[in-house]
């Protein structure tokens, strides 16, 4: 993809433009720069990869074999970390903690992505960025994943109504939680609190 501005940068240097414009592609070379014009070559690939939505739990679990073999273990692997190889840029690994903290300590209330960059002590649009390149996943659906994994937890290990767990759990009401437990679980809550029995 070649991409010409023609936009004067007298006393920027060409590179940071293209970095600080198109951040999300990996700069293969620079074609001709002058005062009045940039040309930048892209590769059509994303600098980190292409980024794929996520598979259903219930498809983790069936390729995951037996280091997986329950649902709560497929959440459990869901949920971590981008090993540290992968990682570039991102959040500390004590903002992480903190992070998580707060997301267990709080997952029965609303969660803002505020609240959360609050913690992190940065604005919310850098906070989603480095939380997704720490996480792997955007902060609105490691919320959602927690909430699932205390869903089914508490299926499992008590007999309260569905529609008190969804509340325990930090869901707006039960249809929200059963509609993002067989998203992420791919069954809805009361198969897998049989399959648990």
């Amino acid at each position: 993809m070649v991409v010409s501005t023609d936009t004067a940068c007298h006393t920027q240097d060409s590179t940071l433009v293209a970095d600080r414009h198109f951040p999300e592609y990996a700069r293969v070379g620079l074609l001709t720069t002058s005062s009045e014009a940039v040309s930048i070559t892209f590769s059509e690939q994303p600098r980190f990869g292409p980024m794929l939505p996520l598979p259903p739990i219930g498809d983790i679990m069936m390729t995951a074999g037996p280091a997986a073999s329950t649902a709560i273990d497929a959440v459990d692997d869901a949920l971590k970390p981008v090993p540290a190889a992968q990682i570039r840029g991102g959040l500390s690994p004590m903002i992480m903690r903190r992070v998580r903290e707060y997301v267990d300590a709080h997952l029965d209330e609303t969660i803002s992505i505020n609240a959360l960059a609050g913690v992190a002590g940065l604005s919310p649009f850098h906070f989603a960025r480095a939380f997704k390149q720490s996480e792997g996943v955007p902060p609105h659906n490691y919320v959602v994943l927690r909430r699932v994994k205390r869903t089914m937890e508490l299926l499992a290990e008590t007999d309260l109504p569905l529609s008190k767990i969804a509340l325990a759990a930090g869901f707006s009401d039960q249809s929200h939680c059963a509609r993002r437990f067989r998203e992420n679980v791919g069954m809805c809550p009361r198969d897998y609190r049989w399959s648990t029995r």
